[in-house]
């Protein structure tokens, strides 16, 4: 039989840690928080759109063994053309991912540029970022904001570690971390207000923590087989 087994992994606790003393530190404000969400969002997309054809490319032999098990009409195509196509499909799949998820994310930024206006508005205004570049933003963001990147990075560290290249292209639309975004957004408010009622202007860190909390801390569910009992 099966069972649900929730958990808080070690990885989840160490970015977590990252990413709030940093916060603490710089003094993020709310508006800075979103963005580093959103810029951490990012660069975990990219990561799995990299990392996917690059374990393709570097366990060929290997994928190729269980594509021949799962699919029997490729016994009789070779070893060097089967290895050599699923390398030209691997890396068509991370280039088409890396340029959809840049594109989602533009219209992400757009939203936020509405709804979390921050200077310099040439680049995070509601008629800056609609007409920026794309990228001049991600580097501006970047050099503040990469403790969010490293924790994100680091609290998902055992999605990169799946031995299954495949899935990990689109695995930020089947991970939890995009589910926590937008849970994100819809309690952000209701936070802030709360925290705002107690203890007034102060608000920004604490909900800051509490989103961050959300979203690193939410134990993860997974199936895993059990032992029949008797």
């Amino acid at each position: 039989m099966q069972k649900k087994v929730s958990d808080i992994s070690l990885s989840a606790v160490i970015g977590f840690g990252i990413s709030i003393f940093f916060a603490f530190r710089d003094g993020w404000s709310l508006q800075e928080f979103c963005w580093s969400a959103w810029l951490a969002g990012l660069f975990f997309s990219y990561t799995c759109a990299v990392v996917a054809p690059l374990q393709i490319i570097l366990f060929a032999r290997r994928e190729a063994t269980k594509l021949r098990d799962r699919v029997v009409q490729l016994e009789r195509v070779s070893d060097n053309v089967l290895r050599a196509g699923m390398i030209v499909v691997a890396l068509a799949i991370g280039g088409v991912s890396f340029y959809l998820y840049s594109y989602i994310f533009g219209f992400y930024g757009i939203f936020l540029s509405v709804f979390a206006e921050m200077e310099p508005q040439v680049f995070f205004g509601r008629n800056g970022f609609i007409n920026s570049d794309f990228y001049t933003p991600v580097v501006y963001l970047l050099d503040r904001f990469w403790p969010m990147i490293v924790g994100v990075l680091v609290g998902n560290v055992g999605l990169f570690l799946d031995p299954d290249p495949w899935g990990k292209a689109v695995m930020p639309f089947k991970s939890n971390q995009i589910v926590r975004i937008h849970l994100m957004v819809v309690l952000m408010p209701f936070f802030t207000l709360a925290v705002w009622a107690v203890v007034g202007d102060r608000y920004h860190f604490p909900v800051i923590a509490l989103l961050m909390a959300l979203f690193y801390l939410i134990p993860e569910r997974s199936k895993k087989e059990s032992a029949p009992v008797g």
